[in-house]
């Protein structure tokens, strides 16, 4: 029955606009952004065809282009470093300013480099919100806005601690990408 509830859940999670969790502010800081080298490059998930390039930006940030069967997007980076586990904060770019009340929001991915294989987990939608609707992420705070979507509320430094020790689960599959160039 547990595994009919969470197909269900997964369906409507993908018929619905939003199914992202994302923070209102950075995993880094100013003190803890890195920036390596070896994540430059093109790489291709051969699961789903999709690519993702990814060059030098501005400062030690990285620009990352997203390309899959629907669309094209475009983001940018920021590499940073808790303990011995690197993150990948994905912003995306916006060609002009969009005003005041347009908030960018911030994508965590936990990410491993080991040759010519990137691996990629993004925080998991629906951990996040069945830990919302149990009450029971005590470390972050944490909200649903009308897209659905799990906003994460709680200043950097809160976020970087909470990120030290997340629950395992708070992580979805991984996607693992192939170097290409």
């Amino acid at each position: 029955m547990r595994c009919i509830a969470v197909a269900w859940l997964a369906i409507a999670a993908a018929l619905s606009s939003g199914c992202l969790v994302v923070s209102l502010q950075p995993a880094y800081d100013a003190d803890s952004v890195v920036f390596d080298e070896a994540l430059i490059g093109q790489w291709e998930n051969r699961d789903d065809g999709s690519k993702a390039t990814v060059d030098r930006g501005e400062w030690r940030s990285y620009k990352v282009t997203y390309v899959d069967r629907f669309a094209t997007r475009s983001f940018q980076g920021n590499l940073t470093k808790i303990e011995t586990t690197t993150y990948l904060d994905l912003t995306e770019m916006r060609g002009v300013d969009p005003g005041p009340y347009l908030v960018p929001v911030h994508a965590v991915w936990r990410i491993a480099i080991q040759g010519a294989t990137l691996t990629a987990e993004p925080l998991d939608y629906g951990w996040f919100m069945r830990a919302i609707a149990e009450k029971t992420i005590t470390r972050l705070t944490v909200a649903v806005d009308d897209r659905r979507n799990a906003v994460i509320a709680a200043p950097t430094a809160d976020l970087r601690r909470w990120l030290t020790s997340p629950p395992e689960e708070a992580f979805d599959t991984p996607v693992t990408f192939a170097r290409l160039r």
